[in-house]
């Protein structure tokens, strides 16, 4: 069994490999929640709605300031979840949404007077626009009737997962 400082002379530091572990447990805590909201049949109140619970983890990653593991977990949560539950179709909306998503929560993660309730709403409101972006580029202008919903259960869900991680940041006092 190699030592500690085998392990940091044979290439990754016990920090980095700290950070693997962390990021494929909080990767597996993503691909339950993944499941668990694809249990949830949504879809009549828009095609493809979700609430977004997975995204909590990305979010505390963020909020840590972590923008690299976050992206790396969101990454390896929808390549995965699009192999087990909604099919390499969906590639396209969730890579898109996760994008704009991630980068308007680091971006507004930078501004302190923001909280991470109000991060993860404007992260909720860009995914399902862009996501409805992409759905306009493949199906057509007939979606662009879902935007304001979209964009208003964005909102909501992005509200309740920040809400959610506000409520894990207090509970096990989490610094940024």
């Amino acid at each position: 069994m190699p030592s500690e400082s085998g392990i940091r002379n044979g290439g990754i530091g016990a920090d980095m490999a700290k950070k693997i572990c962390i990021y494929g447990l909080l990767s597996a805590v993503c691909m339950a929640l993944s499941y668990l909201e694809s249990l949830l049949p949504l879809d009549f109140i828009a095609p493809g709605v979700k609430l977004g619970l997975a995204n909590s983890a990305a979010l505390l990653l963020i909020y840590r300031g972590d923008p690299k593991g976050a992206a790396a977990v969101n990454l390896t949560r929808i390549l995965l979840s699009a192999l087990l539950f909604s099919g390499v179709s969906s590639l396209p909306f969730s890579l898109c949404g996760a994008a704009g998503a991630w980068a308007v929560s680091v971006l507004l993660g930078r501004c302190r007077q923001i909280s991470v309730i109000g991060m993860s709403a404007a992260g909720g409101a860009v995914h399902n626009l862009l996501q409805g972006t992409v759905a306009l580029a493949v199906i057509g202008r007939g979606v662009s009737v879902y935007f304001p919903v979209l964009l208003l259960l964005g909102t909501a869900s992005g509200t309740l997962v920040g809400a959610l991680c506000s409520a894990i940041i207090k509970k096990y006092k989490i610094s940024e």
